[in-house]
């Protein structure tokens, strides 16, 4: 199995757990390594190549800060709109990256894709069922 997907689905069955108990839980929504090895990444080509301005979100991603349920609904609404062409041929290519690869990486590629969708649908639940509660930041 795909590293990057067993690393998604363990911190998607860690949340599921902490949210399955009966008694309210407080989570801190965290992404997991993968994800946090693709901002690194994007930050790296962004810095040589360019792209968007605002890094905010991809700083916190990399340095695996905990994460809004704002910034998961930013991540989880870039995944549903942005739809890749990875048989572009700056895809993967680290010499010469589309600004759309550096912009799927600057969001964590598949697993932050993974990751944010799925734990956006989750937390919503058991916010809804009263289930979790998001940690406040400090």
């Amino acid at each position: 199995m795909n590293t990057l997907l067993l690393q998604a689905q363990t911190t998607l069955l860690h949340l599921f757990l902490l949210c399955s108990e009966s008694e309210v839980k407080e989570i801190e929504l965290i992404p997991p390594p993968a994800a946090t090895m693709s901002e690194k990444r994007g930050l790296a080509l962004h810095k040589k190549f360019g792209g968007g301005k605002n890094l905010t979100l991809a700083e916190a991603i990399a340095e695996e800060k905990p994460l809004t349920l704002e910034d998961i609904n930013t991540m989880g609404d870039f995944f549903e709109r942005f739809k890749p062409d990875m048989d572009d041929p700056g895809w993967y290519n680290p010499e010469k990256p589309s600004l759309a690869w550096i912009g799927w990486s600057l969001m964590g590629d598949q697993c932050g894709k993974n990751w944010s969708i799925d734990t956006k649908k989750m937390v919503e639940e058991g916010l809804k069922d009263k289930s979790i509660k998001i940690k406040a930041l400090e």
